[in-house]
């Protein structure tokens, strides 16, 4: 009888210790959400940095020298997109340094977002900056209007 209460408060204990841990590893970015909101892309990665948490898909365009990312927030909100470049260096980043961090959203301009990649073995963050179909970077008051007759 014992020996049968001692397994069941063990499973019970068990169960009570699974969501706070999937809960941590999440967190600490040790393994993806189970689920994702809707509108977020199936490639996206999620990132908690702590205190900001998003999702993003970024990819390398090598024929035109950029990186292509959107990244949404926790709720599933699109909060930056666009065509990037490492600031300062007029190129893309390639395949092993884009692993993004953070991302800092421009308030009602998604498209002027920087997104900061994570530093390699200490080393120092870069940043993604935003950059027009040219390849220039684009200003954070910068604003494209489209008129709707295209």
């Amino acid at each position: 009888m014992v020996k049968r209460f001692l397994v069941v408060l063990a499973g019970v204990i068990s169960l009570a210790l699974v969501r706070p841990a999937y809960l941590a590893g999440v967190s600490l970015n040790l393994w993806q959400p189970f689920t994702r909101p809707a509108g977020v892309s199936k490639r996206a990665k999620y990132v908690d940095a702590f205190k900001r948490a998003a999702w993003f898909d970024c990819s390398v365009d090598a024929g035109r020298n950029v990186n292509a990312c959107r990244a949404w927030d926790p709720d599933g909100n699109l909060i930056a997109f666009g065509n990037y470049r490492l600031e300062g260096q007029n190129r893309a980043a390639t395949a092993r340094e884009l692993t993004p961090w953070e991302v800092h959203p421009y308030p009602g301009h998604p498209d002027l977002a920087w997104i900061y990649l994570a530093g390699r073995n200490g080393g120092p963050r870069r940043t993604l900056a935003p950059v027009n179909d040219s390849g220039e970077p684009l200003e954070k008051f910068e604003v494209h209007i489209s008129t709707g007759d295209r």
